[in-house]
């Protein structure tokens, strides 16, 4: 794991090379309060050569939806509602709450399902935590903002593996059908 401190350029030609290239490391670009949430998504936007906003004064994960919205809305962003838009690469906002009274921002890692999905981001519980993976549920979803450079699509999963068919278990058969129809 390496530790950064304040913006570093990192890959991000696409989702999976973001990922691949800030999962493990620390990152507190503000300098503030450790490596909180905030500052993963913040270092996606600067790859673009943009700041993320929270308020004037500083605020909470939350105020990037509930506050400048619009302002985080710049290209290669743009904002959608509805959880069920949700596509792997996505930012994620969540509202204050119980748990969090400043919200929450970071990157969902799969596609929405229903009861939760897993999530690359940063922890503010924990000032010295790395990017690492978690989960999130949709309790206090705001909104998404969604890099229309990355390809949103999912990763296809692996093909079955073909072991354990009639074919492997009986080879003979093939031998047998071809020579019938020699016949």
């Amino acid at each position: 794991m390496a530790q950064y401190n304040g913006y570093v350029n990192v890959p991000h030609n696409t989702y999976d090379e973001f990922r691949n290239a800030t999962l493990g490391n620390g990152y507190n670009v503000d300098y503030f309060f450790g490596n909180q949430c905030f500052d993963y998504v913040s270092l996606l936007y600067h790859q673009y050569g943009l700041t993320l906003i929270t308020r004037a004064g500083g605020g909470g994960a939350c105020d990037c939806w509930n506050i400048s919205r619009q302002a985080n809305s710049r290209d290669p962003f743009i904002s959608l509602v509805g959880k069920a838009n949700v596509k792997r690469g996505d930012v994620l906002v969540f509202d204050a709450n119980p748990f969090s009274s400043a919200g929450h921002i970071c990157i969902a890692d799969e596609d929405y399902k229903p009861a939760g999905i897993r999530t690359i981001e940063q922890n503010g519980n924990n000032p010295s935590a790395p990017v690492s993976l978690g989960s999130t549920n949709f309790n206090y979803f705001l909104g998404i903002f969604r890099n229309t450079k990355w390809d949103h699509t999912s990763p296809q999963p692996e093909p079955e593996d073909k072991k354990g068919s009639k074919r492997d278990k009986f080879p003979w058969v093939i031998g047998l059908n071809h020579w019938y129809n020699k016949r």
